[in-house]
């Protein structure tokens, strides 16, 4: 049982620094990924993201939740 999460994000969004700080802290495995980028568009759009930020959570690769908070996301870890 593998757990990872993926973090979209955009520069201009006013959470999303305190959301990476969170995610860089904490013990999980996971990827940062920049909407603003081709690259991270296609990852958003991939997962269907709406806004920014947020944290995907994955089991075996397989989407278990979501987060667009601190808060939110300690439910996962």
């Amino acid at each position: 049982m593998t757990k990872k999460f993926i973090l979209v994000t955009m520069p201009a969004c006013p959470s999303c620094p305190a959301m990476k700080v969170f995610m860089k802290e904490c013990r999980m495995e996971g990827d940062f990924v920049d909407a603003a980028t081709p690259e991270g568009l296609d990852v958003a759009r991939r997962y269907s993201v709406k806004n920014a930020p947020t944290a995907i959570f994955l089991e075996d690769d397989k989407e278990i939740g979501r987060a667009n908070s601190p808060e939110e996301a300690k439910e996962f870890l």
